[in-house]
Formats: structure tokens, C-alpha cells, sequence
């Protein structure tokens, strides 16, 4: 009855190997998961359910921030560390950009769409233009930060939202801790990777809030009641108007796509099975910074040819809450 509803299970066991024999046959069919390979603090399950919930997205997002002549072997370390540990990681080196492409565009939308930017602080980061310059940035998207500090370095404060993760020589296979031929121990390398996992939560929350309150405000000075519900997502309407002209918004952080929409409009049509009823359509909202010009104009092109659901920018929120609060919030 519960598989038959969707519903998330995820069979956890002790040994992997003996996994059919640890589990009713009814889910011997699902993919398990080893309580070794839960986490530290268990951040791999808990990310997992919280994905099931659907408070967290399941597109795991991360981005390397490097200087490639001191961490390139690093660098690559962890990317394939990451990868095996489900996440989807943006760096430079791996044949995510195709000839002719802007690179630098094409960074910056990535970097919008990320949950959490992994910097690895060395002596020299901030001797690129380039790291320095994606430092900027992710502080003003209010990206979190895994810092790791290399031996010696110490915390700085030229990142508003980081956590530190210190290295020391003992993490790394040999003395040589810059360099490509440096590389750090497998425990060294899981301890980063259960680091990244016990962020993300807290780095999507910060980002989700960070949408919320602007939005918020903006809706205040447009006259109009807001409040959130709880899948978090936000219902607006004029001021003594209880039962009618009610829109729903669903704050998304990252790059909005078509799972985004799909997703909207699912919550929707759960909204209507519970009798809740709302203008049409409802409103994905989103931050546009960092986003690809390409990219926006194909969201815009969205809203002019779906019906069913639109999306709207955090620049652009002020003057398209002016218009719900004249009445016009369906155009």
C-alpha cells in the first residue's frame, strides 16, 4: 500500500552485499542504502528524505572553485569522489563546455544554479582574477561555501557564507599538498564529501529564505497579504479578500526548467483534490542573477505560450505584484 502510494522508502541495512537476505521481498527491489555509507551524522540519508518530502530539490548541484595550478589533482580528487556520491559538480576541466561556447556566461549560470560551491583555499586563490571574481559572486547570490583551508591558511572573512573544513599535512598521501601530483587520503576525501552532504540543507534553506523575505517585502509594498504554507511555498491576496483572488507563488531556488514547471503544476492540481482554488496560473518565482540572457528569453517565451504556469524574476517581482494587486494577476 505504501509503494502503491509513491511513497518514499529507502531500505537501509548494515551490509550492502547481504541486502535481499536483510529485507522483506516486497522491497528487495529498491535500491538500498549501507548505514556506512549514510554519513557521519547520517547527512547522506537525511538529504535523501528530505528530497522525498520534497524540501529538497533532488538535482544535487556543486561547484569546485580551484586555482588550477595548485589544485588541479585536487580538484579532481573530489569531483569524482562527489560524483559517485550522487552529485551533479560543475568543474572547469570536465567536459562541460563545448567549443565556442562563452565560458564565462556559461560559469555564471552554473554557478546561480548551484547548492553549494566547494572552494578550495590555497595560498594563492585569490591571485586569479577568476577566483576572486567567483568569490563576489557567490556572496552576492548568498551561495554557501565549504572553504577547505590548506595547511597554513587561515579563516578569512572574504566569504560571508562559509563553513571551514582546515586541512592539514596528515589529510594528504604524501608532504606535496599543491601541485597535481597532490592527493588527498580516502577518509581525508569522505570526510569533505559528508561535509557537502550536512551543508546543502542548510545552504538551500539559506537561499530559499533569502527569495522568501525579498519577495515578501515587495508584496507588503504592493498592498497586498502574504503568508507561507507548509511546503513553503507562498499565497497571496488583497487585504479583506478571504475568499477569492488568491494566487500561489512557489519560490524555486536556482535555475528555473521544466521540472520546476511540471512540479508546480503536480502541486497544483494537489491544491484543487484538496479544494483550494486560486487565480490562474500559478507563479514560479526565482532569482535571476547570474542566469544566461539565452536562458531568460526562454522563460519569458515560456510564460507567453504555457497557460498553465508562469514564472516571474525577483527584479521584475515589484511591478507583477502590482498587477495581482489591481486584479490582473493571471495576465
Amino acid at each position: 500500500m505504501v509503494l502503491a502510494d509513491g511513497t518514499l522508502v529507502i531500505p537501509v541495512v548494515e551490509d550492502i552485499g547481504r541486502f535481499t537476505k536483510l529485507v522483506p521481498t516486497a522491497i528487495s527491489h529498491l535500491n538500498g542504502l549501507a548505514r556506512q555509507d549514510c554519513g557521519a551524522n547520517f547527512e547522506r540519508l537525511a538529504a535523501r528524505i528530505l528530497e522525498g518530502f520534497g524540501l529538497l530539490r533532488e538535482r544535487r548541484r556543486l561547484f569546485i572553485s580551484y586555482r588550477r595550478v595548485e589544485t588541479s589533482g585536487v580538484a579532481a580528487q573530489l569531483y569524482e569522489a562527489l560524483d559517485v556520491a550522487g552529485f551533479d559538480v560543475f568543474l572547469d576541466t570536465h567536459g562541460v563546455l563545448r567549443p565556442g561556447e562563452p565560458f564565462q556566461e556559461i560559469l555564471w549560470h552554473r554557478l546561480a544554479d548551484t547548492d553549494v560551491i566547494l572552494l578550495l583555499d590555497t595560498p594563492g586563490f585569490l591571485a586569479s582574477r577568476w577566483t576572486e571574481e567567483e568569490l563576489a559572486r557567490a556572496n552576492t547570490a548568498n551561495l554557501q561555501i565549504l572553504q577547505l583551508l590548506w595547511p597554513g591558511q587561515e579563516e578569512a572573512s572574504a566569504a560571508a557564507f562559509s563553513t571551514f573544513h582546515p586541512l592539514s599535512v596528515s589529510d594528504f598521501e604524501d608532504k606535496a599538498t599543491l601541485g597535481p601530483a597532490a592527493r588527498l587520503h580516502d577518509n581525508s576525501t569522505q570526510e569533505i564529501v559528508d561535509a557537502v552532504e550536512g551543508l546543502r540543507a542548510r545552504a538551500v534553506a539559506a537561499r530559499h529564505a533569502f527569495l522568501v523575505r525579498e519577495f515578501l517585502i515587495e508584496a507588503k509594498g504592493a498592498g497586498l497579504l502574504a503568508y507561507m504554507t507548509l511546503d513553503r511555498s507562498i499565497v497571496l491576496r488583497k487585504h479583506g479578500d478571504e475568499n477569492g483572488g488568491k494566487v500561489f507563488v512557489l519560490p524555486a531556488v536556482g535555475v528555473p526548467d521544466a521540472e520546476r514547471y511540471e512540479a508546480l503544476e503536480q502541486l497544483m492540481q494537489r491544491e484543487a483534490g484538496a479544494g483550494r482554488s486560486y487565480l490562474r496560473p500559478p507563479c514560479l518565482l526565482y532569482d535571476e542573477s547570474g542566469i544566461r540572457g539565452r536562458w531568460l528569453d526562454h522563460l519569458r517565451w515560456l510564460n507567453g505560450n504555457i497557460a498553465s504556469v508562469r514564472s516571474v524574476g525577483l527584479r521584475e517581482a515589484k511591478q507583477w505584484l502590482h498587477l495581482v494587486a489591481e486584479g490582473e494577476g493571471s495576465k
